[in-house]
């Protein structure tokens, strides 16, 4: 704010007056870029006091945070210990030490004395002046106006609300998996264990897999292909009755029942992995391909095994649609620096920035660029991922498919200036993006518009990448679940360029302005409604009428590094959610805006109990597991063993798993207030786990029990 109020001033009074100890050039710089220039304490405190404006935000301290007793010792604690040296040095004492916490004054405790730095010093002797004591506050109603009175000019406050807020999720970067990991769509059965192996199913016997029925003419055998891959002939899909077997139409003539693309046969699987080993000129067989135990997709057509063998080899694993996936957190960028991404001078100009944010030519990777609608910067992380992928596309296109080679990528920079496709979980629209860059945050920098055309409002939801090829390439609508939902989160449809007028609306909420007035400064002081000062600051909003279409935004508080701040929230670095518990209710007990029982109160409320009394119940409901073949029945046999295979069955859900958090909440009701009804709840729950894992009592214990009782 000192930056509008010292323009207006300078255009009310003339830049000729003199204020020492700065010149004209100095007070001008500190007008018109008061974010990049800061005063020091001493010419802060020369221009509130020549201009009575109010002083600089950054020696402007909590002062409403204090009352009026706690200024008067503060005053006559200075009159006694200030002198003309650069620092101050005052007695350790626990209310003056208090006062300091809460104005948020830097100061450090040496050897019993507390120590205020220089600049610290001069603002206290300006503002509290203690050699003057006449100055009369008798009357004053608050601590602001009492130091404007004995100041001689204006104070604002440092912050004049506090809101507190939930956590909101935290960060991501990480590539997308089902569990368990999955090379190929293609079917194990039992015979694939539990990690779905194809390799291991290959060296037992037949199986026995329920796949789409789809036959060669000639050679008389099934083959998923649109063309048998040893003779050429192109194969036909049959049509059966699930009663009586017989091939037909959609509806079987005599069972009057529909009719299924798809049927149980045996397969002999080390056939058809060596048949696609040979085809992709491999000779010896991988270690492991992993694939699924059943399909799930209408027509129970499986992918090609060359590309479970391809993505073995580069370790990636495939989506249900058939595409390699990598998640990120989204997060806004409007401004880039070449040089921040890692974007050399010669490739950002073949990439079409050739100008920077003003118009310049870009001779500096250092210029701030406008960030083109569809350019993204990546995490590392991603673009590491991404590298492996385009490999195994690679792979896929010379070897599989005869073709050319596309992306022949050594380094992460060699994927800059290659097309992915950003998709959001709930949609089915994929939106095409350019790599431009790379950060070592765990998000995706993007336009907002990117991230609006997702159907997403630029909050930190979590959206998956993909190269474009892949998505061309590898996805079929017929590997999606036949399921409600199924078609969900799938890239049904692509939007090669993004129209920002076809965006939500709510997107062009976005201020474009490169300063703000002094007027909204005011008006904020009023706690005016937004309403008020929508004519006061531009938006995007004024673009949709532009007839040339112009989506430049400028910005009022300018940034040095896109990955100077932290990386890391510190809530993934903890390990355990007792840790994570902790440090929140510690952090609420220090921030004025949240209370610690209530922050107690309402992760006990949402959370917590709610998770054990979830556990709970899944336990007491849950399904056995056959240890060996992993086959869950959807009740224990009364003999004990699985019915298949006879191996031993074994519990998916144990206690330590349901109790993990039943410590963390004692804690939380014991140290805090959180009120009888959570109280009261827990023990409940206490009770209820109690009962269900009574301790195990021994046979011969039992019955002596037993016996006791009927003597």
């Amino acid at each position: 704010m000192v930056g509008p109020h010292l323009r207006e001033k300078l255009n009310t009074t003339g830049e000729s007056q003199h204020f020492p100890p700065l010149d004209t050039d100095r007070l001008r710089a500190l007008a018109e870029d008061p974010l990049g220039t800061r005063p020091s304490a001493l010419e802060a405190v020369a221009i509130s006091q020549s201009l009575k404006i109010p002083l600089h935000p950054h020696f402007t301290h909590f002062w409403d945070n204090i009352n009026l007793d706690d200024l008067q010792y503060l005053r006559h604690m200075l009159s006694q210990y200030l002198n003309h040296s650069n620092a101050l040095r005052l007695p350790r004492d626990s209310r003056l030490e208090l006062i300091f916490e809460k104005l948020c004054m830097p100061h450090r405790v040496l050897d019993g004395t507390l120590h205020v730095q220089e600049d610290e010093a001069l603002v206290l002797a300006s503002l509290l002046r203690p050699a003057d004591p006449d100055t009369n506050i008798g009357d004053v109603t608050g601590v602001l106006e009492a130091l404007a009175r004995i100041a001689g000019f204006p104070l604002e406050q440092k912050s004049r609300a506090y809101v507190g807020a939930r956590m909101g999720r935290p960060e991501k970067a990480k590539e997308r998996v089902m569990t368990p990991k999955v090379h190929a769509m293609f079917p194990t059965g039992q015979l694939g264990g539990p990690r779905r192996d194809i390799v291991e199913a290959s060296r037992k016997s037949i199986s026995s897999l329920e796949v789409i029925d789809r036959v060669c003419p000639s050679c008389d055998r099934w083959d998923p292909h649109l063309q048998c891959p040893s003779c050429g002939t192109r194969t036909i899909h049959r049509l059966r009755c699930p009663r009586c077997g017989q091939l037909g139409q959609e509806t079987c003539r005599t069972c009057n029942i529909p009719t299924l693309p798809y049927h149980s046969t045996n397969l002999d699987l080390q056939r058809i992995l060596n048949a696609a080993l040979k085809r992709l000129g491999i000779p010896q067989t991988p270690e492991t391909v992993k694939g699924v135990k059943g399909l799930t997709n209408r027509t129970r057509i499986p992918e090609s095994l060359e590309k479970g063998i391809l993505r073995a080899k580069w370790e990636v694993s495939v989506f249900k649609d058939g595409t390699l996936r990598y998640d990120a957190t989204n997060a806004v960028l409007t401004h880039f620096r070449p040089g921040e991404g890692g974007l050399s001078l010669d490739r950002a100009h073949a990439l079409g920035y050739n100008k920077d944010m003003n118009g310049q030519p870009l001779t500096r990777p250092d210029q701030l660029c406008q960030l083109e609608l569809q350019d993204l910067v990546v995490p590392e992380g991603c673009a590491d991922y991404l590298l492996k992928v385009s490999r195994f596309l690679d792979d896929l296109l010379e070897v599989h498919y005869g073709l050319e080679r596309l992306y022949s990528a050594k380094t992460r920079e060699d994927l800059i200036g290659h097309l992915v496709v950003g998709l959001s979980p709930h949609t089915s629209v994929g939106v095409v993006g350019r790599i431009i860059g790379f950060t070592k945050a765990s998000v995706c920098y993007a336009h907002p518009f990117f991230h609006a055309a997702k159907r997403r409002d630029c909050d930190g939801d979590e959206d998956s990448l993909s190269l474009l090829l892949d998505v061309l390439l590898n996805f079929s609508r017929e590997y999606l679940p036949d399921r409600i939902g199924g078609l969900m989160d799938a890239p049904l449809l692509l939007a090669p360029l993004l129209n920002p007028v076809e965006v939500a609306r709510q997107a062009f909420n976005i201020e474009v302005g490169e300063e703000l007035p002094l007027k909204f400064y005011e008006k904020t002081l009023e706690s005016a409604n937004p309403k008020e000062i929508e004519d006061l600051i531009p938006t995007l909003n004024l673009s949709l009428s532009s007839p040339d279409g112009d989506w430049k935004i400028g910005f009022t508080h300018p940034t040095e590094d896109l990955d100077r701040g932290r990386l890391i929230s510190s809530y993934k670095e903890l390990p355990t959610m007792l840790e994570k518990v902790e440090a929140q209710l510690e952090l609420a007990n220090k921030i004025i805006a949240v209370k610690g029982d209530e922050v107690a109160r309402k992760v006990l409320s949402t959370h917590i109990l709610r998770d054990l009394v979830g556990n709970l119940r899944t336990y007491t409901s849950q399904r056995a597991r056959c240890l060996k073949c992993g086959f869950k029945p959807r009740r224990p046999p009364l003999g004990g063993t699985c019915r298949r295979c006879g191996g031993k069955l074994g519990a998916t859900v144990f206690k330590s798993g349901v109790e993990k958090y039943l410590n963390v909440a004692s804690d939380m009701v014991e140290k805090y207030a959180v009120g009888d009804y959570l109280k009261q709840r827990l023990d409940l729950v206490k009770l209820e786990l109690k009962e269900t894992f009574k301790p195990k009592v021994e046979d011969r214990e039992q019955q002596k029990l037993l016996v006791g009782d009927f003597a």
